[in-house]
């Protein structure tokens, strides 16, 4: 069973990443983009399978609006959080202590130039994904 996590233990998670990392709140998730990666993370609310679908659906959704802009755009790590550990899902589940080196020190994984260009265009990703997403009544 996975417990819910109390509001307020995500902000923890980035309040601790260097500030090579951009992280911005999409709904109930976080884009987070920096040299080891870009990923959306997702917190279980109890029902790990579905969360962990969610988190992959989001990924495959800013994978595609980045790509409407960047001839580039890396693999987009899906990650849910919760208590527990899971090898059966759609992507990693890790515990909320777990998530920033899971994040943080998984080696570089885009160059400096590909970086600068995913900061500035993951804002805008967000933002749009939100308006889509608004329109429509779905998240």
């Amino acid at each position: 069973m996975f417990k819910a996590r109390p509001p307020g233990s995500e902000e923890r998670f980035v309040l601790t990443l260097s500030d090579d990392f951009l992280v911005r709140r999409c709904f109930d998730h976080w884009v987070v983009v920096g040299p080891s990666g870009l990923f959306v993370i997702v917190r279980s609310d109890g029902d790990a399978a579905a969360c962990a679908q969610r988190a992959v659906d989001h990924a495959h959704v800013l994978r595609s609006r980045l790509a409407d802009e960047l001839p580039w755009v890396p693999f987009v790590s899906a990650v849910v959080v919760a208590d527990g550990d899971r090898h059966d899902l759609a992507c990693p589940v890790v515990d909320i202590d777990e998530l920033t080196p899971f994040v943080q020190h998984g080696g570089r994984q885009i160059g400096d130039g590909a970086l600068q260009l995913l900061r500035h265009h993951v804002p805008g990703a967000v933002q749009q994904i939100e308006l889509d997403q608004n329109a429509s009544g779905i998240r």
